[in-house]
Order: structure tokens, then sequence, then C-alpha cells
């Protein structure tokens, strides 16, 4: 993909999120913020505080709406909730980055 801006997405303003917001916002060449989302506003808002992107509370909404922009999507959500959401996304063709763990059970996994 020599060129092209990746762009991706973030699934949970949390804690962990934090660091992705530093690097997306400028210190990885090649590589865009698009959009963000969790299910609490007050994380929605302080994200967007950092980042000047489109934010959500439904992370479906979100995809549909930047289906051609997002390359790229992290799930930042709690450990408990990474299986969830990842098969959740898998169906908009995009790359996942799930943080560790992948799931809290082997039949998740």
């Amino acid at each position: 993909m020599a060129g092209k801006e990746l762009g991706f997405a973030l699934v949970g303003c949390g804690r962990i999120a934090q660091r992705y917001l530093e690097l997306l916002k400028g210190a990885v060449g090649g590589a865009r913020l698009v959009a963000v989302c969790d299910v609490k506003p007050e994380r929605v808002k302080a994200a967007q505080e950092k980042v000047a992107v489109p934010g959500y509370s439904d992370m479906h909404e979100m995809m549909r709406r930047h289906a051609d922009e997002i390359d790229v999507v992290c799930v930042l959500t709690e450990s408990g909730n990474h299986a969830k959401h990842t098969l959740a996304l898998v169906d908009y063709g995009k790359h996942i980055l799930v943080e560790k763990p992948m799931a809290l059970r082997l039949e998740d996994a």
C-alpha cells in the first residue's frame, strides 16, 4: 500500500486508547485516525478533544458512515468484550487489531 494512508478507527476509548490516540494523532507516518467509538459518551468526548474526528456510541454506525475511509479497526474495549466486538466487526471486511487478550475463553478465541 505504498503511498496510501491507512485509516484507523477505534472501538473503545478507555485507558489503552489514550496511547493509540497519541500515535494516530500524527506520530505514525502513513496512518490517520478516522473515527472513534465508545458506549460511554464522556469517553468519546474526551477522545474528540484530543483528536478532531467524528465520535460514535455505536460501532456499527461508525463503520457504515466511514466504510470507505477505514482500513483498520482497533478493538480496545474491556477484555471480556474483545471476542464479541471482533466477531461483530468481521463482516465489514476490514483489518482488525485486537488488544490482548484476544478472548477470555478458548471457545471465543
